[in-house]
């Protein structure tokens, strides 16, 4: 599961402890740092919400203040280089892969790997990011630094040291790249958990590992095939990742506490903040789960359960409701989020959940949309289904996902492999046909619609927005590659990784892949697995540069779910494997590319960052693996009710398996079906941002650019989400970046990111005691 952290960075100048050597200056003019830069990203929750999202786009990277009439100019990158906040000279000596970076990365990556795997179970997907990483490894590298002892060993002619020096920031940056991939989940645990827990099928642990080896190390080789293109070039700014080069400048600062030595630290202030929300939050996670989503009509009109469905934030739409549960508030990443952007996410969800659905909800516009649920009155206790991943039969009563297969074996007995079973899962024609057509919430229904929307959108709006820039750097980066660009200069000082290390790499993955899917119980034959790498190899270098731009990545599980849906009818794990093999490829490659041009950008040696990536992507995999089928293997957790641990995410990709691959889009999208409307939403996609774009030039504004149809459309949690997020998200981030940001600058600027960062460690600590201990 790909995700990196996004974030507003609020910068500011930080104290450094004794042994510290990072530069003390970002290489201005008159030699001073600047005292702030603020980066935005527009949609954190995308990032959180694209591990098993439908939507089909990943905003990754935005920098706010990103003018039409100030973009930079396509040749020179004069966008980066006006914020002045990367280095421009190195130190080649400062070493990087030391003893502190291995035991400091590992213990970030491995505990952020069983962390927010546990998580993922959770009803609102919860994210520990790992900018809390690059917080606490600060102090901790320093403490390291000035305790290790400095005696120099040698190992077969080679010399190494516990202790080589003061703590660098090419550590420091090294310890980042292994948190970043600790905190995002594998891709394939969709996959696996879904096989061996819900279709329960005899998985094995060795092709479950292998198979999330290669949906996680595929990307990673052609990241590495596609740095010439994507991370050589100047013109390739990946701007998301200016905020954690500021951040990690901004800690190492060693001004501003001699200037106010009475100021509180950002680290006092980050365990002042973890211990005050750690205590709080037992009262929502378990003392008073009430407070987790109150809502309003529920309280006003008491008696008519057709508007409580809607005032509901468990079965309904949430209106007028609010949670005071910092674990369902931060799925809107209220405080990293710039304003406008988070206006953006939740004026959509507004309109779509309050007015859109209400109305096709109460016109019945997919037919039998306030029959759906009616019929299982313990579950759906308002007398109707709205807000559940659930499929319906055509009478309107809940069906099993799992009851649409069967296992079919194939000609010539079972032959079962001693990792395995040949056995396929196909579409039970019988038993679709007594329930068909297969019905699902006009809430789900929506959701598809806007993930149609969403990627035609990105599409349309990135061209039109970016359509310029992107072909001319995409043009310069091919002619003119990283002439003239110091950060290039600066790290052709060392030596790069062969490319013969990346295509062996991507033999091994093929070869892999190919056996694991042919005969690991992963359904998809040989030429389905050269088709899905193909599929993320073309689309690397295209959706890539447009990633690098614009900051939004164009996802492929919606086309890669209807491409082979339509190939493979009606073999569900085929699509799923699919699906997993094809996304998580280009988007975790992506992913890689983003660290590899932090490395650009800090001067991290190629070979150290070449071994860093690859092992914390295998690490965490085998913990991800492992940590899952330890929830359900020996926790004997069961998900469901009002726990707050109801695997939804996990639930809407199967179920998303059954309409894609066992129903298929032919039949669930077809001309015959109630959802082939839904299919407008590409044309509307498309039609959208042109309107706005139109707009611009006839009417004239700089607003017109912050109207994102993309951030709009996209729902930041999966329908079965608690939905009492759509409020006090606004509350806090109108208090935080626009009263505190006017009227306190200086402590919002310090403290805002951190505080942020301590919410989320406050609360992950209270719901792993909670989880693990009651």
């Amino acid at each position: 599961m790909p995700s990196n952290p996004t974030s507003t960075s609020i910068v500011t100048n930080e104290s450094a402890p004794l042994r510290s050597e990072f530069p003390s200056s970002l290489d201005r003019d008159d030699g001073t740092i600047p005292e702030s830069v603020e980066i935005d990203d527009p949609t954190k929750s995308l990032l959180r919400s694209s591990q098993a999202s439908d939507s089909g786009v990943k905003t990754s990277e935005h920098v706010d203040r990103f003018d039409l009439e100030k973009q930079p100019d396509a040749d020179n990158s004069s966008f980066v280089d006006d914020l002045d906040i990367l280095p421009k000279t190195d130190d080649t000596s400062l070493p990087a892969l030391t003893f502190r970076t291995w035991l400091l990365g590992s213990i970030f990556c491995l505990i952020l790997a069983v962390v927010n795997t546990t998580f993922s179970f959770r009803t609102n997907s919860f994210v520990v990011s790992p900018y809390i990483a690059v917080i606490l490894s600060f102090p901790m590298g320093i403490f390291l630094a000035n305790t290790l002892p400095t005696r120099k060993f040698k190992v077969f002619g080679w010399e190494f040291s516990f202790n080589p020096g003061p703590f660098n920031y090419k550590e420091h940056t090294l310890i980042y790249v292994f948190a970043s991939t600790g905190a995002s989940p594998v891709y394939a645990l969709f996959n696996i958990v879904g096989q061996k827990y819900t279709l329960r099928q005899p998985l094995h642990t060795g092709w479950a590992l292998v198979f999330g080896f290669v949906t996680q190390c595929f990307g990673y080789a052609l990241a590495g095939l596609c740095r010439r293109f994507l991370v050589r070039p100047k013109s390739m700014i990946w701007p998301g990742n200016l905020s954690i080069v500021a951040l990690l400048f901004s800690l190492s600062s060693q001004d501003e506490d001699k200037k106010q030595p009475n100021k509180l630290s950002r680290f006092m202030f980050f365990w002042i903040i973890v211990a005050a929300m750690g205590l709080y939050s037992f009262l929502p996670s378990l003392v008073a789960p009430v407070l987790g989503a109150v809502s309003l009509i529920c309280f006003m009109v008491p008696n008519n359960n057709r508007v409580k469905l809607f005032g509901s934030a468990n079965q309904g739409l949430g209106m007028l409701s609010f949670s005071f549960d910092w674990s369902v508030i931060t799925n809107m990443a209220p405080i990293t989020t710039p304003l406008w952007a988070l206006w953006n996410q939740v004026a959509g969800l507004w309109f779509f959940l309050w007015v859109v659905i209400p109305i096709l909800y109460l016109t019945n516009a997919f037919g039998k949309d306030m029959e759906l649920g009616s019929h299982n009155p313990r579950t759906f206790y308002l007398g109707g289904a709205l807000n559940t991943p659930a499929l319906f039969a055509n009478n309107g009563s809940v069906i099993s996902a799992r009851s649409l297969v069967q296992v079919v074996r194939p000609k010539g007995g079972a032959a079962a492999s001693v990792f395995g079973s040949p056995v396929r899962y196909e579409l039970n024609a019988t038993m679709y046909e007594s329930v068909a057509p297969i019905r699902i919430t006009t809430y789900f229904a929506m959701e598809y619609f806007t993930s149609f929307v969403v990627f035609a959108a990105a599409l349309s709006h990135v061209y039109l927005w970016y359509g310029k820039q992107i072909y001319e750097r995409f043009r310069a980066s091919i002619s003119e590659m990283d002439i003239g660009d110091i950060h290039a200069q600066l790290m052709d000082k060392y030596e790069d990784v062969p490319d013969l290390w990346y295509y062996i790499l991507l033999f091994v993955n093929v070869t892999l892949g190919i056996v694991v899917c042919e005969f690991g119980g992963f359904d998809l034959p040989w030429w389905g697995v050269l088709l899905a790498l193909v599929l993320a190899g073309i689309t690397m270098i295209p959706i890539g540069t447009i990633q690098a731009v614009s900051g939004q990545q164009i996802g492929l599980n919606v086309m890669s779910e209807f491409l082979i849906g339509l190939i493979l009818p009606g073999r569900m794990v085929a699509v799923m494997s699919f699906k997993t093999l094809s996304y998580m490829s280009m988007s975790q490659g992506l992913t890689l590319v983003a660290d590899l041009k932090l490395g650009h950008y800090m001067k991290i040696p190629p070979r150290a960052m070449f071994v860093v990536q690859l092992v914390s992507t295998i690490a965490v995999m085998i913990v991800n693996v492992f940590t899952a089928f330890f929830i359900y293997d020996r926790l004997g957790v069961q998900f469901g009710g009002a726990s707050g641990w109801t695997a939804v995410n996990y639930k809407v990709f199967f179920n998303a398996g059954a309409i894609w691959g066992a129903v298929g889009p032919a039949r669930f999208f077809g001309s015959s079906s109630p959802y082939s409307k839904l299919l407008w939403g590409f044309l509307i996609g498309l039609l959208l941002p042109v309107l706005l774009w139109l707009a611009h030039w006839k009417i004239g504004g700089w607003w017109w650019q912050y109207i994102n149809i993309p951030v709009i459309a996209v729902f930041p949690s999966q329908v079965g989400s608690t939905r009492s997020d759509l409020i006090t998200p606004v509350v806090i981030g109108v208090t935080v970046n626009y009263f505190l940001k006017k009227y306190a600058f200086d402590w919002w600027r310090k403290y805002a990111l951190v505080m942020s960062a301590g919410f989320d460690t406050g609360v992950a600590i209270t719901v792993a005691i909670i989880f693990f201990c009651t």
